[in-house]
């Protein structure tokens, strides 16, 4: 009625849909079966230890040689017109967008593990436990708008406490370099 509870949208973001597993391993095994249901994608990385272990995983674990590329070469010709993949998301909410918007994107899919450090900012371990007791599987996709909302909040949330945004190889690196709670 009169829209007062409607989600108030920004019109220059990206629609993101995150698909999330409870651990690490699930996370590439799950992004293996979404690139071999998509084999026109790319998987696109954030950070340099991401893309290393998901090239040895990828090559470990198919026969076929699966594109996996750094967000900066994704910016460039390399992607050729590929729909992108995230492999995880990048701890700044306006930076991921500012990226997404640069590939000319009107949706991007993130798939996420919550054992990533960007989910211990809203008590990723809390869902873990939640999930356990449900009796889910660690591979089983979890798709859903309050986890979406709660990674925004905890984007939003390390965005407000971080001045600088200095390089780092790893999620985890990056948060302890810039990230003062």
């Amino acid at each position: 009625m009169f829209g007062l509870f409607k989600k108030k949208n920004n019109p220059d973001s990206v629609t993101v849909t995150d698909k999330v597993v409870i651990s690490e391993q699930a996370k590439l095994a799950v992004l293996l079966e979404a690139w071999n249901n998509q084999p026109q994608s790319v998987i696109v990385c954030w950070f340099e230890d991401s893309l290393e272990k998901i090239t040895a995983y990828m090559n470990e674990h198919s026969s076929v040689a699966v594109p996996v590329l750094l967000v900066r070469e994704a910016l460039t010709a390399q992607r050729a017109g590929r729909t992108p993949l995230f492999a995880e998301h990048y701890p700044l909410l306006s930076k991921e967008q500012e990226a997404f918007r640069a590939m000319h994107l009107e949706k991007a899919v993130v798939y996420s593990s919550l054992r990533e450090p960007l989910f211990n900012q809203f008590g990723g371990d809390r869902i873990i436990h939640v999930m356990e007791q449900l009796g889910m599987k660690d591979t089983e996709l979890i798709e859903h708008s309050m986890i979406s909302s709660a990674i925004r909040k905890a984007q939003d949330k390390i965005e407000q406490k971080t001045d600088m945004d200095h390089l780092a190889r790893s999620q985890e690196e990056w948060i302890e370099k810039n990230y003062k709670p």
